[in-house]
């Protein structure tokens, strides 16, 4: 497809960044299926219908799309002047069926179970259809009129940005007036309030020296080669391959299938966990890593060295001031993530290790001799890796650095793909959105329960599970734990859910 026709219909191609074409790939490959972001609608007051209207939902999803038009933007891979390569481009749809993207499951319960994602994650929206010029790349599902499951390629947006969906959404049900006409189901888009400001692409698609990057893929090669076999997740079969082609949508053979296990750590006992992390000046996020490695180390692999572990960060306070404006397009998707390795026999002190020194044994055994002030240092030390990553150029360098690697799909799936594994293998990922809050809105609807959730990546070039955190102020604390189907058992990941819990509780 020549860029004459794909401009009748789509609007303002412009050029990707590194993250841009990374998170394409995965998905084109069968890498990664889809991130999502659910909450549940329930009325303020017993004497309110309990169920969300058609109208509502459309109308709501309408406003959404009228202050974020970027919503529209999908992602087309353009022929470069080397046969057989291609580049990338984000380009804008003209307009927006929401025939397309809106489903009602009136007949689910209105619950983000386990299953439930497990599903939605396995379900490849965006490779299964011919490219259809009114369906954007996110959908949302709506299960029992009261669950409301925002869907969306990692291109598009991320997982804050799911918060802003759902804030936005119960202001527009709660000011939907029901004797408004229905609204049209087709939204036009216009481009120019998808483009960019100069600044801002400059910013995103700037490149600097890839030394930087260099020097951090040479540190993990010599990581893996004098450590290789005392890392974590060491024993675990080998995951399916991705597929080749940039262009062609991979098949089932090739597809990362996700499984889910959860853990929902009750308001009550939150609030408890975030008075200690207080109390010991921190905060959940480092204490769940942290956690999460003595599970690891004391409990499942009692031999290994070195863990590694990534923590997800969001890069919109990296902005200069002023970049983004009312009039010009806004990045949607700004994740980023800072990698560590720590020596797991300082997280094996703080609890006793367990008789056997099988790997994987099961949790459960009583938890005896714990160092309470040891744990609560790791946690303090872990969280002041996190700030760095904010000071100075830390994570814009890196990101920079890769831009300047190549924009290249094909020589970026045959060389960084293998990086990223370099660098993501062996470890854990943990990603907390936060606490979800809405301010006293009134109206009809409130939100009373979040879910956050990534489908799983391919082994080959990622972490082996990923811990994905949300909350609703005041209320429970979900996270759901995703992994590659065929590669850990539901029985190690519930496990690992259950003793990081367990352990949780012997430090407050």
């Amino acid at each position: 497809m020549d860029l004459t026709h794909i401009d009748s219909l789509f609007q303002s191609l412009t050029h990707t960044d590194s993250l841009d074409r990374m998170f394409y790939l995965q998905h084109i490959v069968g890498a990664q299926a889809n991130v999502l972001v659910s909450a549940h609608y329930a009325p303020t007051t017993s004497t309110y219908d309990d169920h969300l209207s058609k109208e509502a939902v459309y109308s709501a999803i309408r406003s959404i799309i009228t202050v974020y038009p970027e919503l529209s933007l999908i992602g087309i891979p353009q022929p470069l002047a080397k046969t057989g390569h291609h580049t990338l481009f984000l380009a804008a749809l003209h307009e927006i069926d929401l025939g397309t993207c809106v489903e009602f499951l009136d007949d689910e319960a209105p619950m983000a179970r386990p299953e439930v994602i497990e599903r939605l994650h396995n379900h490849w929206d965006w490779a299964d259809d011919e490219l259809n010029p009114r369906k954007p790349w996110w959908r949302v599902v709506i299960l029992g009129r009261q669950e409301v499951i925002f869907i969306f390629h990692h291109l598009i947006c991320d997982g804050r940005f799911g918060y802003i969906f759902h804030r936005q959404f119960l202001a527009a049900i709660n000011s939907f007036n029901e004797q408004k006409r229905p609204c049209s189901r087709i939204i036009k888009i216009d481009p120019e309030r998808v483009k960019l400001s100069r600044e801002m692409e400059e910013f995103w698609n700037g490149s600097t020296s890839p030394l930087r990057f260099i020097h951090v893929l040479f540190m993990f090669l010599l990581l893996r080669l004098f450590f290789g076999r005392r890392l974590l997740f060491t024993s675990l079969p080998k995951p399916k391959s991705n597929a080749k082609s940039v262009i062609a949508k991979a098949g089932p053979e090739h597809r990362t299938k996700t499984r889910i296990a959860t853990l929902r750590i009750t308001a009550s006992r939150m609030r408890r966990i975030l008075a200690a992390c207080r109390e010991h000046n921190t905060t959940f996020t480092p204490l769940l890593i942290v956690i999460i490695l003595c599970t690891l180390a004391c409990d499942y692999y009692p031999k290994a060295k070195i863990g590694i572990s990534n923590c997800a960060i969001d890069m919109r306070s990296l902005y200069p001031a002023g970049m983004e404006t009312k009039e010009s397009g806004k990045f949607l998707q700004h994740s980023s993530g800072t990698s560590k390795f720590t020596w797991l026999d300082r997280y094996r002190r703080v609890f006793h290790p367990r008789s056997s020194d099988n790997a994987h044994s099961k949790a459960g055994s009583k938890i005896t001799n714990v160092d309470v002030d040891g744990a609560w240092e790791l946690v303090r030390g872990y969280r002041v890796s996190i700030k760095k990553a904010f000071e100075g150029d830390n994570l814009v360098i890196p990101f920079r650095a890769a831009n300047a690697v190549s924009d290249d799909l094909e020589s970026t799936l045959s060389s960084s793909f293998p990086a990223l594994g370099l660098h993501l293998n062996n470890s854990i990922q943990v990603s907390n959105l936060g606490a979800f809050s809405t301010g006293d809105q009134g109206g009809r609807w409130k939100i009373d329960d979040v879910s956050f959730s990534a489908s799983a990546v391919n082994g080959n070039i990622s972490y082996n599970i990923a811990f994905n955190v949300a909350s609703v102020e005041g209320g429970d604390t979900v996270i759901c734990a995703s992994y590659e189907d065929g590669i850990l058992a539901k029985e190690m990941v519930s496990g690992i859910l259950e003793a990081a819990l367990e352990k949780l509780e012997a430090i407050l």
